[in-house]
């Protein structure tokens, strides 16, 4: 959490970490990242270390061969669904989901319901598409928003939220690929203790 791709706008770039591959010369190849993850968010990122490696990985990606997996904290009880929704996308500011915009789809799967500080569903989450901002978009569009998201919730909720949780509580644990020998790979990534 609090790192940033390669976009320049936080002082913490993941790109600056990774040095040695040519990718990362390449802003037309978005310097080797086929996806990101929201900047209060963690998780996994999937990077190419080689040209031939990141158009194959852009191939499964658009035909939905990559699978990307979530845990989220959502308020209130929510239950598994799919979300199928639009999802308009103007300048940086917060994306609205509707009947406007890039078709998106969510695949939502109850994990646990928790109660004691409010009602609150533990889901696993999985993208269909990758468009910025969907999880929480889509979680606030059916009324129920990721806990401690400062852009998709009312300030009366995030006051609440600060007093339990230290940031949006929104972490991609899973990928699935195949590299270009056809073999598939799931990398995994715990929850981190800030969770």
């Amino acid at each position: 959490a609090g790192w940033e791709v390669c976009d320049g706008n936080l002082n913490r770039q993941l790109q600056d970490v990774l040095h040695g591959w040519p990718t990362l010369q390449s802003p037309d190849h978005d310097y080797g990242f086929l996806h990101r993850v929201d900047v209060p968010c963690s998780g996994l990122i999937l990077f190419a270390k080689t040209f031939p490696a990141f158009y194959d990985l852009q191939v499964q990606l658009r035909a939905g061969e990559i699978h990307r997996d979530y845990v989220v904290l959502c308020h209130g009880w929510l239950h598994d669904r799919t979300i199928e929704a639009q999802i308009d996308m103007r300048g940086d500011g917060p994306t609205w989901t509707g009947r406007i915009g890039k078709p998106s789809r969510s695949f939502i799967k109850l994990v646990a319901q928790v109660s004691g500080f409010a009602a609150a569903s533990l889901i696993a989450v999985r993208i269909a598409t990758g468009r910025r901002y969907q999880i929480r978009s889509h979680a606030a569009f059916v009324a129920h928003p990721v806990v401690r998201d400062e852009k998709f919730t009312a300030f009366g909720t995030q006051e609440c939220d600060f007093k339990f949780c230290e940031r949006c509580f929104l972490h991609r644990y899973s990928l699935v690929f195949k590299d270009r020998h056809g073999e598939s790979h799931e990398v995994t990534d715990g929850l981190p203790t800030d969770l």
